[in-house]
């Protein structure tokens, strides 16, 4: 198995009082605490350090200063060197991280960057519970579909991690083309395998091609082959689309034959209406109901496809409609056609540039948030490593202002990844406003103690 042993880049140690009270001679010295190594594969990271004296660290990770997920907390009870392991990350990319030492008086930080590993020569891949996991590690694909492997920079300079399907050329040639650098998934009837394969897929909208699913391939399980079985349907499982000649008591045969469920909606593109955006959430919502514990995805429509004139979706559409997917539950995300404008593709980017360093919280367990379901923004949470998440968006093009609730937040405030601002939480009720197809993301920082 590849791995990269990497140089960090450290900053100064920086102690900080957490009580606020003046130094005095009695008062316990802050933990030294140093980062001595990095052992990063594709998918996760162990962080080498050393401490003196005992103290109790929690590690935080991304992109940027603004990190976005912790690991949980060690208690090294004596001085001498540990290790925490990071998962949920994703291959060939930069990582920086906060380690955080605190004593019951004070605490110390130190800073580091590393770089994860291509893909290895074979990923074992499979699903547990509503995730895609991929080397034991939970991952969150965001995906093209048949692209030919002249548009392949593109994408991956837009944050594309997992290319579904092969256009142009075989699946040979989309693996050396993309050498490791991201996730494949074959058509099932390629049967072939290689570096950065994790899965195959059926055929897509299977269900507008079949009244059932006898006629579709039955591949083994991944728990056997450690490859997943992909299967897009179209939207007429949805209670508002209408349903197909064969009805939709056909759906859970078609669930039944595949591990990942996705679907596809395109409310511009499809029904051409701008009203119709908060189905987005909604079916997804019925369809994480159908999969039944399995993980789902929705492809976001990301260009005209020359069905509704005028209604080419424009870089806050594809923004909104990608996290209220999520916020439905989606675990992975496509964006149709794989062709896009050049400001399209910049907010693409911008979209996976939060996705990434927030997907171990996106694919954490969801936990109950109280909000006007009736109403057009829609929310999600979930909860990871002691810290809360709360996406939040305005599937409307006016201004909102929304109040919703996370029963036994015990937070005061939280912050909005990616906004430089503070909101304020008062028994776990959350009150802010929203621009048309504004997208918030809050976070409640777990306890540094």
């Amino acid at each position: 198995m590849e791995r990269r042993h990497l140089a960090l880049a450290f900053c100064a140690l920086v102690a900080l009082g957490l009580t606020g009270a003046a130094s005095v001679a009695a008062t316990p010295r802050a933990p030294a605490v140093s980062i001595v190594g990095v052992d990063a594969k594709a998918g996760s990271a162990a962080i080498r350090w050393q401490i003196t004296p005992g103290a109790r660290v929690r590690i935080e990770v991304g992109l940027t200063a603004e990190y976005g997920v912790w690991s949980k907390p060690v208690r090294s009870p004596e001085s001498g060197a540990g290790m925490t392991k990071i998962g949920g990350l994703e291959p060939d990319t930069t990582y920086r991280i906060r380690l955080f030492a605190s004593s019951a008086t004070h605490g110390t930080e130190a800073y580091g960057t590393f770089t994860t590993a291509l893909t290895p020569a074979w990923t074992s891949a499979t699903t547990n519970g509503n995730a895609l996991f991929l080397d034991g590690q939970p991952f969150f694909p965001r995906m093209v579909w048949k692209q030919c492997p002249w548009a392949y920079p593109q994408s991956l300079a837009a944050g594309i991690n997992l290319f579904m399907g092969t256009e142009c050329d075989d699946a040979q040639v989309q693996l050396e083309r993309l050498a490791g650098r991201a996730y494949s998934v074959l058509d099932a009837d390629f049967g072939r395998d290689g570096r950065g394969v994790v899965g195959y897929h059926l055929l897509d909208e299977a269900d507008l091609h079949h009244e059932t699913a006898a006629g579709l391939p039955v591949l083994p399980s991944s728990k056997v082959s450690r490859r997943v079985t992909f299967l897009t349907l179209s939207n007429h499982f949805y209670s508002w689309a209408a349903p197909l000649a064969h009805g939709r008591g056909q759906y859970p045969g078609f669930v039944a034959r595949a591990e990942m469920i996705g679907f596809d909606l395109y409310p511009l593109q499809n029904w051409c209406r701008k009203d119709t955006l908060p189905a987005v959430y909604d079916a997804q919502r019925e369809l994480v109901d159908l999969a039944a514990g399995k993980p789902t995805f929705q492809w976001i429509e990301a260009t005209q496809m020359e069905i509704c004139l005028g209604l080419e979706p424009s870089p806050a559409i594809v923004r909104a409609e990608t996290w209220l997917a999520i916020a439905g539950g989606a675990r992975a995300i496509g964006f149709f056609p794989d062709y896009w404008r050049p400001d399209v593709a910049a907010e693409i980017r911008r979209i996976n540039d939060q996705i990434t360093p927030l997907s171990p919280a996106l694919l954490a367990s969801e936990v109950p948030v109280v909000f006007d379901e009736k109403g057009l923004v829609k929310v999600g949470a979930r909860r990871y490593n002691g810290a809360t998440y709360v996406i939040a968006a305005n599937a409307s093009f006016a201004r909102q202002r929304e109040t919703f609730t996370v029963p036994g937040l015990e937070a005061t405030q939280m912050r909005v990844f990616g906004e430089d601002r503070i909101v304020a939480v008062h028994n776990g009720r959350i009150t802010d406003g929203f621009r048309g197809l504004a997208v918030h993301v809050y976070i409640a920082d777990p306890s540094i103690r």
